[in-house]
């Protein structure tokens, strides 16, 4: 192909690099390019490097060790674990989601006494037991005591545990035992989670020594069941229900009923010549304030056929008793809970009947009973819990049924005697 010279027109041989007319260049020159400065080239460098920094950065954080942390309170804690709230807690069986961080207790100094602190998880948005779900995520849970170093008696946490039979609903249960010289510990229930988080919810324990009064029959008019009811109404009016009254029956007979408006706990007494403090009547609590279990010691109680010996819907325990002669000797109705131990109950169309509803049971133990005579010894309609009770030592014998277990309560009867 002919080529021609770009500048001055001439014809130009096969692959000419210059004009041979007029000598000049027939090559067109590329323009040099910008050179890059050095600051913007490091400048570039620094942003690839931080870019690569960052992502490492962000891979470590992603797949760094877990850094365990630790919850404290007074009541409750608030625990996030994934996309989900609990909250831990120690409360009344009434209210799961309110939090019981201080617990109100008297006692007298010399006697012993039990209460459970009750743990508690729930789902934190419905307030809904979620300790199925939360239980796999713990290691161990314990409870620890912080003493009150003033305090003349210490408080002993027994180990914690889930009892299905006597409190369901809570997560764990821990029995606290101590006296009215037990002065103001703090219970410290501790979680160790398997990621190696600690919690702690601690409870507050107030114990205030009780005030005792006592009233025997050798000081006061006691001789008749309408004086013994009299002292009781002026007792009832005068002594404030948080204190302990003790009244002291003079052996003999006493025949009445009578009535509580308060907590007592009554003794019966034994003269030289063998005679026991006789009731021939029905003792029944009313309604009031009842902040103690009412205790019946060695009182022999005899009905007419028609009648109920002890009629209570709070707690009572009658000890060393005999119940002879009553439609039902020991009626538990309300939301009470009953014990009797080394009682006699004979010739009664029901000896004990329990039917009650509640969510509490002060004790397991009916121990060394006689059940003799009676058309149905034991008649367990509704019972609180389902407390396992226990019949050690308790003889059943000539009853038309020594046991109608209708609601299915859990016994143990394998140390009793049938005959």
């Amino acid at each position: 192909m002919e080529q021609k010279c770009p500048h001055c027109g001439a014809d130009l041989p096969e692959n000419a690099a210059f004009c041979p007319h007029c000598a000049k260049d027939i090559h067109g020159r590329k323009k040099p390019g910008r050179p890059v400065p050095l600051q913007k080239k490091l400048l570039l460098g620094l942003l690839t490097l931080v870019v690569v920094i960052a992502a490492g950065a962000g891979l470590w954080y992603l797949n760094r060790p877990y850094e365990p942390q630790e919850y404290d309170g007074e009541g409750e804690v608030y625990y996030e674990r994934g996309d989900k709230t609990y909250q831990l807690l120690v409360a009344w069986p009434d209210d799961r989601t309110a939090p019981a961080a201080d617990i109100y207790h008297q006692g007298a100094p010399d006697e012993q006494y039990r209460w459970p602190s009750r743990w508690y998880v729930n789902d934190a948005l419905t307030g809904t037991d979620a300790w199925e779900e939360f239980e796999p995520l713990v290691e161990k849970v314990t409870v620890e005591v912080v003493q009150d170093e003033n305090a003349a008696d210490e408080l002993t946490a027994g180990e914690p545990s889930h009892q299905e039979d006597y409190s369901p609903d809570a997560a764990m249960v821990s029995s606290l035992d101590f006296t009215g010289n037990s002065g103001e510990p703090q219970v410290v229930w501790t979680v160790q989670m398997k990621n190696g988080d600690l919690i702690r919810v601690r409870q507050n324990i107030h114990i205030t020594p009780v005030i005792t009064h006592e009233y025997h029959w050798q000081d006061y008019p006691m001789s008749t069941a309408e004086e013994v009811q009299a002292l009781l109404d002026q007792i009832a009016n005068q002594v404030p229900s948080s204190d302990q009254v003790l009244l002291y029956l003079a052996p003999g007979t006493y025949e009445g009923d009578l009535a509580f408006h308060r907590s007592y706990d009554l003794y019966g007494s034994t003269d030289e010549g063998g005679e026991r403090t006789v009731w021939k009547g029905s003792v029944s609590m009313e309604d009031g304030h009842y902040e103690w279990i009412n205790y019946f010691y060695d009182i022999d109680f005899v009905g007419d056929g028609t009648d109920i010996g002890i009629n209570t819907p709070v707690k009572a325990w009658p000890v060393g008793c005999t119940f002879t002669g009553y439609q039902t000797g020991v009626l538990v109705r309300g939301q009470a809970w009953v014990n009797v131990t080394e009682c006699t109950f004979t010739g009664n169309e029901v000896g004990f009947h329990f039917n009650s509803t509640g969510q509490s049971a002060s004790d397991t133990r009916y121990f060394d009973n006689t059940f003799t005579g009676n058309g149905t010894g034991i008649l367990l309609e509704s019972v609180p819990t389902d407390i396992t009770m226990v019949f050690d030592g308790s003889t059943f014998s000539g009853n038309g049924t020594d046991l109608d277990n209708r609601c299915g309560q859990s016994v143990d009867t394998s140390n009793a005697v049938f005959s």
